[in-house]
């Protein structure tokens, strides 16, 4: 698949991608990964596993690094799943050992983790939370006989803040006030008489937290075994146990609860129908996910997806862009190259120069020639000024539309 003799022109990519994010023709989905929270200056996956060790006590660190250390290049979340893997297998003989772990001993260490996890991502984002009120705004604009669907695989609560900062109603799964609960049946309604009665209204914006959250909490249940609650605040106790990252085991059915629950819910989305999934600051680096994403594309023509890649797809050592070649409906744009229709291109200039007033295009770097829109400041810059947004700061809501 060569990029030598494709050259594809910014503005009319950027315009292609503006027309199918204001048509109601497809249900409209998104996908945010960690690039959009490290964009506001939180930390990434390698950030935190390696930051980690020095918030744990001695014998917590100990065990963090030994089992960091075995194997492959490892994350904080593969850690995670192989403390699971020890709590499930030694719950069955409280003497026995796996991985060197007791069960008691794993049970402690997933929880120092989570704690620590939600200790560094629970913070004001050094960079503001404008991409995040800008991202939740436009969302209240667009008008759709659908609800528009937001997935993400980030712990922290960036976008809920940006939500309930301008009053914007959403829905996740959770209902009640006290201590809200996770309700199964409310995520797997559909519009329609059979499912009226749960089912929050069109308007609502659907949020489906995909590798859990900094709020969430295992507690006991009012009968037997235990419940997920979703906190006022994600202030936690060190015996608390947070909902942080999916098992990849079997383990205890009411930790796989909420994410099997929002996986099937993403499947599903991705198959009903036209569907336009946006992707934005994820990296493939979730083979679940990607399973699910590819699958659908596989099986549903009707479904588009569009990734906006941070990272050059030049250096590119993931499936991703062999997929966009095998899959016509998958459009990936890179900064230095796109995939369209499985054909590779590079980036030419735009071919209408930016207003005076601008400078330059919302989703162009004109000193780099690159496509900036895998940037999510950048995306978000696109959305007020190219798609249409209305203002979060104007006290009388305007919108502003940039005429290309």
């Amino acid at each position: 698949m060569s990029s030598s003799a494709t050259i594809y022109d910014p503005l009319a990519e950027a315009q292609e991608l503006r027309e199918q994010l204001g048509s109601d023709r497809r249900r409209l989905a998104l996908l945010l990964g960690a690039g959009t929270s490290q964009s506001v200056g939180l930390e990434g996956i390698a950030q935190l596993t390696a930051n980690i060790a020095g918030d744990l006590d001695s014998s917590s660190k100990a065990s963090y690094e030994r089992l960091l250390s075995t194997g492959r290049q490892r994350t904080v979340e593969d850690v995670l799943s192989a403390v699971r893997l020890c709590r499930e297998l030694a719950e069955e003989d409280p003497n026995a050992e796996v991985l060197g772990l007791k069960a008691d001993t794993a049970g402690e260490l997933d929880r120092a983790i989570c704690n620590v996890i939600r200790k560094r991502v629970d913070i004001e984002p050094p960079k503001g939370l404008d991409p995040f009120i800008t991202l939740a705004s436009w969302l209240s604009f667009v008008d759709r006989s659908s609800p528009s669907e937001l997935f993400t695989t980030n712990y922290d609560v960036l976008i809920e803040r940006a939500l309930e900062r301008l009053e914007i109603p959403y829905f996740d799964g959770f209902v009640g006030s006290v201590e809200p609960f996770f309700l199964p049946a409310c995520v797997e309604a559909e519009f329609g008489r059979k499912d009226e009665s749960i089912y929050p209204p069109r308007s609502w914006v659907r949020l489906w937290k995909l590798h859990g959250s900094i709020n969430w909490k295992l507690v006991p249940g009012p009968h037997r075994g235990h419940r997920i609650i979703r906190a006022a605040q994600s202030r936690a106790e060190p015996q608390d146990e947070l909902m942080i990252f999916p098992a990849r085991t079997k383990y205890s059915d009411s930790r796989k609860l909420p994410f099997v629950t929002y996986q099937d819910r993403f499947s599903r989305v991705l198959g009903s129908g036209e569907v336009m999934l946006v992707v934005l600051g994820f990296s493939f680096g979730d083979d679940h996910l990607n399973d699910i994403i590819f699958r659908a594309l596989r099986h549903n023509n009707r479904l588009a997806v569009t990734v906006l890649r941070y990272a050059p797809l030049k250096d590119a050592t993931d499936t991703l862009p062999a997929m966009a070649a095998e899959l016509r409906n998958l459009t990936v744009y890179g900064p230095d190259e796109a995939i369209v229709g499985g054909v590779r291109g590079s980036w030419g200039k735009p071919s209408k120069e930016a207003p005076k007033d601008r400078g330059q295009w919302d989703f162009w770097d004109e000193a780099a020639n690159n496509f900036t829109l895998g940037d999510f400041q950048s995306f978000a810059q696109y959305l007020r000024s190219f798609v249409g947004v209305r203002s979060p700061v104007a006290e009388t809501p305007v919108v502003q539309v940039m005429k290309a």
